[in-house]
C-alpha cells in the first residue's frame, strides 16, 4: 500500500498470492481476519499450485508417506508461478488494465520489496524484458537458486 500511495492518485497496484493446499486457507483466514491490511479485497488474487510426488533424492525416488503405499506430495514451487499467472486468467486481466511490470518476489528474501523501485527503473530505462534480483546463497540454504551462464556453455 506505500508504493501505491507513491505512485499517485489512481493508482491500483494488484498483488497476487501464490498458495498451496498447505498455506491456502491460512493466508485468505489472516488477511481477512485483518481487513487485508487495508488493501481493498479487488486487488488480491489467490493462484493454488497444485501438488507433484516428491522425490527423496537427484535420482528422482518417490517419497512415501510413513507406514503406507502412498506417494508423499509436495507443493509445486516457485517455478509454477508463470503457468499459474496465465491459467488464472491474471495475465490476460493485467494486460486488459493496461499493466507494464510484473514483480515478483519469493518468500525467502522480503527485502526485495525495498528494491523494485529500482529494478523497475533499470528496466524501463534499458527497456529490459525481464530482469533479476538475488542475494548470494550459501549451499544447502532453503533458498532458490539462479543460473549463471557463460560463453562456454552457450549453443550457437
Amino acid at each position: 500500500m506505500a508504493y501505491q500511495k507513491r505512485a499517485g492518485p489512481g493508482a491500483r497496484i494488484l498483488l497476487s498470492i501464490m498458495t498451496s493446499d498447505d498455506t491456502h486457507d491460512k493466508t485468505v483466514k489472516l488477511l481477512e481476519e485483518n481487513n487485508y491490511y487495508g488493501m481493498p479485497k479487488d486487488q488480491i488474487s489467490f493462484m493454488k499450485q497444485e501438488k507433484v510426488p516428491a522425490m527423496t533424492n537427484s535420482k528422482a525416488h518417490f517419497a512415501q508417506k510413513a507406514n503406507s503405499l502412498e506417494i508423499e506430495t509436495k507443493p509445486h514451487g516457485h517455478g509454477d508461478v508463470h503457468t499459474l499467472i496465465y491459467h488464472s486468467g491474471n495475465s490476460k486481466k493485467w494486460l486488459d488494465q493496461g499493466k507494464k511490470w510484473v514483480c515478483f518476489f519469493q518468500d525467502t528474501n522480503p527485502l526485495i520489496f525495498r528494491s523494485f523501485p529500482a529494478l523497475i527503473g533499470v528496466s524501463r530505462k534499458h527497456n529490459l524484458e525481464v530482469n533479476f534480483i538475488g542475494v548470494p546463497r550459501k549451499v544447502g540454504e532453503a533458498a532458490d537458486v539462479m543460473v549463471v551462464l557463460s560463453k562456454e556453455y552457450l549453443i550457437e
